[in-house]
């Protein structure tokens, strides 16, 4: 019966069809709305803190690590309060939005009586508020989350947070995730990288930047100049690049590379290492095999293109 289901997606909806079927939190789509008194309400739940800067990779093993470590040098910013390292609470937006229907249909007295969508600014508000209790007075807090599941819908569920969004060369992403977990299907963690590619696009078409205040930045650019990184997040989230400790960014250790794994019996290691002499994390695609390269052209080669990591694909 399954197999007959997914033919019969197949004839209805073409191949795109069995993709969403995969990967439904990552479809690009118009962000839905919540109404104004759900974002007052929010605001006043999340209290006067300053907005947290939530760095969101592109999909595991884009460099939310590194980057986060980068950032959390900055005297003015709390990362990872309560010893949370991740924070994927956005990924949760479809369960809030059946919570939200079940609430409705549990007394249909109440549809119309608010939004549709209001849980998910209050539901927001909440873990920020919840969060903030343990960052200093003053700080601003940092967060991560090392995917962009349901991230059109990133200012619905946070309306007062600024996103920093982190994009990877699909080739080096592919070959990390597979040297991490090599059980995993290699064509499906191309897939994966081409959808969580395309719904940052997609961000960034819904969200233009003259009228919101996010950074959209690759991760080889942080990786060969960290500095200027630093020096650009500053300017556009406002804070003082003067404070920051720009002479320790080469002190910092490596964390959860896939590349150093095997010294530790080949699992990946969260702890901070000494960088290795000869340690890159840039373009170990190139080891890749003709097979491997023409599967991924294949699958990614157009977004690779739309996303400005080649001019062609004659690679």
């Amino acid at each position: 019966m399954y197999l007959i289901n997914r033919i019969r997606r197949i004839l209805k909806y073409g191949l795109e069809g069995i993709r969403e079927e995969q990967h439904p939190f990552l479809i690009p789509s118009e962000p839905i709305k919540a109404s104004r008194e759900a974002i007052e309400v929010a605001r006043v739940i999340r209290g006067a803190h300053p907005p947290a800067l939530i760095i969101h990779g592109v999909m595991p093993r884009s460099g939310t690590v590194y980057t986060g470590e980068l950032l959390r040098l900055h005297p003015d910013l709390h990362a990872y309060p309560n010893e949370l390292w991740e924070v994927p609470f956005l990924e949760l937006t479809g369960d809030i939005l059946r919570t939200q229907e079940h609430f409705f249909r549990a007394y249909k007295q109440n549809i119309g009586r608010m939004g549709d969508k209001d849980f998910l600014p209050m539901f927001g508000a909440s873990l920020m508020a919840y969060l903030y209790s343990f960052v200093p007075p003053g700080k601003r807090m940092l967060l991560k989350i090392p995917d962009v599941q349901y991230l059109n819908h990133f200012y619905t569920v946070f309306p007062y947070e600024t996103p920093l969004l982190l994009l990877r060369d699909g080739r080096d992403l592919v070959a990390s995730t597979i040297n991490s977990w090599p059980g995993k299907r290699f064509d499906e963690v191309c897939q994966l990288w081409a959808d969580s590619a395309r719904m940052m696009l997609a961000f960034q078409r819904h969200y233009p930047r003259g009228e919101y205040k996010y950074l959209t930045i690759k991760y080889e650019d942080v990786v060969s100049a960290p500095e200027g990184f630093v020096t650009t997040v500053c300017e556009m989230y406002g804070l003082d690049r003067s404070i920051y400790p720009y002479d320790r960014i080469r002190d910092l250790p490596v964390r959860g590379s896939s590349t150093v794994k095997e010294s530790l019996g080949g699992d990946v290691s969260w702890d901070p290492m000494d960088k290795p002499d000869n340690f890159r994390s840039v373009g170990h695609w190139r080891e890749w095999s003709s097979s491997r390269k023409r599967t991924f052209k294949r699958i990614s080669g157009r977004v690779l293109l739309e996303t400005g990591y080649c001019k062609d694909l004659g690679w």
